[in-house]
């Protein structure tokens, strides 16, 4: 499987509306091979307020063909591009997810939840 980890730096002021876009993202659970979403708040190290919001994928090809095809049409209608000050996306193989999720120090927001139906 494919995780896909999205960092993503909020300012105090824009959490709210960053919330209600990352919930807005259900339209990943028609995404052939895509698997689950979650994610939730945490206090980096210097302070800032950080999203994690944690994808899981069949496979890197499927994962490749959602930014190819559809990421950036669901992105827009989120309407979630000035609601954060920068992000940081890394990729990961695994076949442990459960392993993976237990390890994110995270206040989960049950409302970024996504799964594939």
């Amino acid at each position: 499987m494919l995780i896909k980890k999205v960092i993503c730096h909020v300012a105090e002021s824009q959490a709210e509306e960053f919330s209600k876009a990352q919930s807005k993202w259900s339209e990943l659970s028609k995404v052939k091979g895509f698997m689950r979403q979650a994610g939730g708040w945490r206090t980096d190290e210097d302070g800032h307020l950080t999203a994690v919001i944690v994808g899981v994928w069949e496979n890197r090809r499927c994962y490749e063909e959602f930014m190819a095809h559809s990421h950036d049409q669901i992105f827009a209608n989120t309407k979630q591009n000035d609601t954060f000050q920068s992000i940081n996306v890394q990729l990961y193989e695994t076949d442990d997810v459960r392993d993976f999720f237990r390890q994110l120090d995270l206040r989960f927001e049950p409302e970024w939840m996504v799964l594939n139906t």
